[in-house]
């Protein structure tokens, strides 16, 4: 390829993708399980937004969510002012598709949710107003808000370098 031609757009929305070795226990393990640790892990990153109804734009809505290298596929609900993860359902109001790194990106807010969509990274399908209302909720948080979204927001900035050192000796070793 001519130094001066440019790339193909799918080659420039390209991430990285998690490895096989740590994708496959998670292909393996029960969806009941995975849902449960995503259900827990989310209403305690969120526990302050629930308290303070910060989400109830999610009441009567589902989002499913696909994690495609993860092998992660859920229904997200807000009931009863919880979020409660199922098995992805056909009748949502919200289709968000992505990879770990991109999750990633955006958890630890080194990536807004405009730029991973205009990337092709972060795909949106169905309720355009329920989809900004998500990205306007997590471009709000504030890691200094609880001591478990800070501490998911810094592992998620270490586990992109960790990904990005991996990525880069690898490319090191090809070349």
């Amino acid at each position: 390829m001519d130094s001066n031609q440019k790339q193909p757009a799918a080659a420039l929305s390209q991430a990285p993708q998690m490895p096989v070795t740590l994708a496959l226990p998670l292909k393996w393990m029960p969806p009941i399980i995975q849902h449960r640790i995503i259900e827990q892990a989310l209403n305690h990153f969120f526990k302050p937004a629930l308290e303070d109804h910060a989400l109830d734009f999610l009441q009567d809505r589902i989002i499913d969510v696909h994690i495609k290298d993860a092998y992660i596929q859920f229904a997200l609900r807000l009931h009863q002012n919880k979020l409660q993860v199922s098995d992805r359902n056909n009748k949502a109001d919200l289709v968000l598709t992505t990879d770990v790194y991109t999750l990633l990106q955006l958890v630890s807010q080194q990536d807004d949710a405009d730029g991973l969509f205009f990337s092709r990274r972060l795909d949106s399908q169905g309720d355009t107003e329920l989809g900004l209302y998500i990205k306007n909720f997590l471009a709000a948080l504030d890691p200094d808000e609880t001591r478990a979204l800070s501490i998911g927001m810094k592992l998620s900035q270490h586990l992109l370098r960790l990904i990005e050192f991996k990525r880069h000796k690898l490319t090191n070793v090809i070349s």
